[in-house]
């Protein structure tokens, strides 16, 4: 479902940065709050709140936890910004963009061997591609340039293309092991 709502938000301020669809520089930030606040969903409500300081404990969901809240704080920051015009939130987005980026690169896995190994490699491709859309993004903001307003969508799209195909590795939920 992430990167399902990851490639909208790519497709969609691609479609805004080249003035294609007006409407869509709303509703991809939207769209990203939206997510955020799915993740929380999913981690958190299904739980007795008995458990979720379990949750929180696990350095894994931990860092999932992180990620939704940045999304939610840096989304919500996009909407005043591009409502309000308040320009010191434009930073926001591409900051938690590289800090969300960072968390993937560190993120825990869970099992043994071979299964932790390929699973922290993909981690750390798709930080590398959050952290490189996020800088993208940064360098347009400050430097106002057309071709960055149309790369960072399309590394987003990358990144979300990475989420769409990754299936955790076989041996990656063995209880015994953690990384």
């Amino acid at each position: 479902m992430e990167g399902v709502l990851l490639a909208s938000v790519g497709v969609l301020a691609l479609l805004s940065n080249i003035d294609v669809a007006t409407w869509a520089a709303t509703v991809w930030r939207v769209l990203a709050l939206l997510a955020g606040v799915a993740l929380l969903i999913i981690l958190y409500p299904p739980h007795p709140v008995s458990e979720w300081q379990l949750i929180w404990r696990d350095p894994q969901q931990r860092q999932h936890t992180m990620i939704a809240v940045v999304v939610v704080l840096a989304s919500t920051a996009e909407l005043a910004q591009a409502n309000a015009g308040i320009t010191v939130f434009e930073y926001v987005w591409p900051i938690a963009l590289i800090f969300i980026g960072a968390l993937f690169m560190m993120h825990t896995q869970h099992g043994h061997g071979d299964a932790v190994h390929r699973a922290v490699l993909r981690h750390r491709i798709l930080g590398i591609t959050v952290i490189v859309a996020g800088l993208l993004r940064l360098l347009e903001i400050i430097i106002r340039s057309d071709t960055l307003a149309l790369l960072w969508p399309i590394v987003l799209l990358i990144a979300a293309f990475q989420l769409l195909i990754y299936r955790e590795p076989e041996g990656a939920f063995d209880e015994s092991g953690s990384h």
